[in-house]
């Protein structure tokens, strides 16, 4: 186990919100360390282009922006640690294990993001950013007056199902049930849209196509007869999983595993801050996790200021 390292605090994660934290603590004069034992970006490096974030050329790709955040650091002299923490524990300050090291901090900022959660069906990966999205606020421009899928049956696809007809020439929404989970209102809204269609007791089987997205298998539930349908985009809506395992005992979380805070991005528990979609909150965007990272780095910089104690 290597010698442990005290810092004023730590930061779990270089999405955008850790790393927009990490600007904000480093222009604080903060003591810090930045953990990211992946690549920097988190979620932007699988998105096909980012155009909904203010100041941004449209256009911009995902990976392309997560290099910019990546040089970022480097330009400031922001290393990064990479490092998984396994475990988290308080004494008088927090201790961070990793496989081979521990770190104490005064102050932790939770930045660990989130995963949508995956069909697991063949083409899934292949065609990710090439006609198959898990976003469809983030990815609805690129569809415009075409032909797109959802899968889903919850309040997430019932809305995506509604924000895209708006946009797309037809949606088709595919559940395996043969009723929505969705709220009421939401489902009494989607009967109201002539473009929409939905498809009970299927479930997508496989993707096909050659450069980019083209047909879908399908599936009966009940009956097992496959067919196929033509499609220019599916956008999966089952969910997403923050990752926020290690600290369902450690700070209070909603019924999903999402982080509770506040406005300040205060958690349940005192010097412990969450920012990003590692959090509970209303819209899970690169432009709100950057806000809410900026947000907690000031909010740890002002709880230290009363709560420092020299090394």
């Amino acid at each position: 186990m290597q010698s442990n390292k005290n810092t004023s605090v730590a930061i779990i994660g270089a999405g955008i919100a850790g790393v927009s934290a990490a600007l904000y603590a480093q222009r604080a004069g903060l003591d810090f360390l930045l953990f990211e034992p992946g690549i920097v970006g988190g979620q932007l490096a699988f998105m096909e282009s980012v155009d909904n974030y203010v100041g941004l050329p449209l256009g911009t790709k995902g990976h392309a922006l997560a290099q910019t955040l990546e040089s970022t650091l480097q330009e400031l002299g922001i290393p990064r640690i990479q490092k998984s923490i396994a475990r988290i524990s308080q004494e008088d300050r927090f201790l961070l294990e990793s496989d081979d090291a521990q770190f104490r901090a005064k102050t932790l900022i939770l930045a660990t993001g989130a995963a949508f959660k995956k069909l697991g069906i063949e083409g899934e990966a292949q065609y990710t950013g090439r006609g198959v999205s898990y976003c469809a606020i983030c990815d609805g421009f690129f569809f415009k007056n075409k032909d797109v899928t959802i899968v889903g049956g919850g309040n997430t696809a019932a809305e995506d199902a509604l924000y895209l007809s708006h946009i797309c020439r037809k949606v088709t929404l595919i559940h395996r049930r043969r009723e929505l989970r969705a709220m009421a209102y939401l489902q009494n809204q989607l009967r109201t849209r002539g473009n929409v269609e939905i498809v009970f007791d299927h479930v997508v089987n496989a993707i096909h196509g050659s450069l980019a997205l083209e047909t879908l298998e399908l599936k009966n539930v009940v009956t097992g007869e496959l067919r196929t349908m033509r499609t220019q985009g599916l956008f999966v809506a089952i969910g997403i999983i923050p990752n926020t395992a290690i600290f369902k005992d450690f700070v209070a979380c909603d019924e999903n595993g999402f982080i509770t805070t506040d406005e300040e991005m205060k958690t349940s528990r005192d010097r412990v801050y969450a920012c990003g979609d590692c959090r509970k909150r209303p819209l899970r965007q690169l432009i709100t996790a950057a806000s809410e990272g900026a947000v907690a780095a000031i909010s740890a910089y002002k709880n230290l200021q009363g709560l420092y104690i020299s090394s």
